[in-house]
């Protein structure tokens, strides 16, 4: 049971992490290209695929479980769970309310916006998206290093 676990765990995690970790790049093009409608569009994916990751969460909740290797109580699991649930907060509520947020002043402007604003939207945006890649890579390492297991 603790093998079949693992596979659903890694599977879902593979399936949901790397477009969670990649839909606000995809905002920020959206802003660059001054589209309103992609980057609430954006914004909603990002909402949905960091959800999603809450999936594999479960697996590796249960996985952890059925373990007779690994514990709670590890460091490397504590770390990578306190990250994880940073990066899901970022990805599934901080990041999409700034897409909405922006895509809303575009669409209001015609996708005419000013410059300086434009580039303060983009400095935002790749902020958070950048600390949720690191995030969620810090996450991916400690997974697979696992260090003192």
């Amino acid at each position: 049971m603790h093998t079949l676990l693992s596979i659903l765990h890694v599977l879902a995690v593979v399936l949901t992490v790397g477009p969670a970790m990649l839909m606000p790049w995809l905002g920020e093009r959206a802003l660059r290209e001054r589209d309103g409608d992609r980057v609430h569009q954006a914004g909603r994916r990002c909402m949905a695929f960091n959800a999603l990751t809450l999936v594999g969460a479960l697996f590796g909740v249960l996985t952890t479980l059925t373990s007779d290797r690994y514990s709670f109580a590890d460091a490397w699991l504590i770390v990578a769970s306190t990250l994880y649930a940073v990066a899901v907060v970022n990805g599934a509520a901080v990041i999409p309310g700034v897409l909405a947020r922006i895509g809303k002043e575009l669409q209001d402007a015609h996708g005419v916006m000013d410059g300086e604003l434009l580039e303060q939207h983009r400095g935002r945006l790749l902020a958070l998206s950048g600390l949720n890649l690191v995030f969620y890579t810090a996450v991916v390492i400690l997974m697979a290093w696992r260090p003192g297991a």
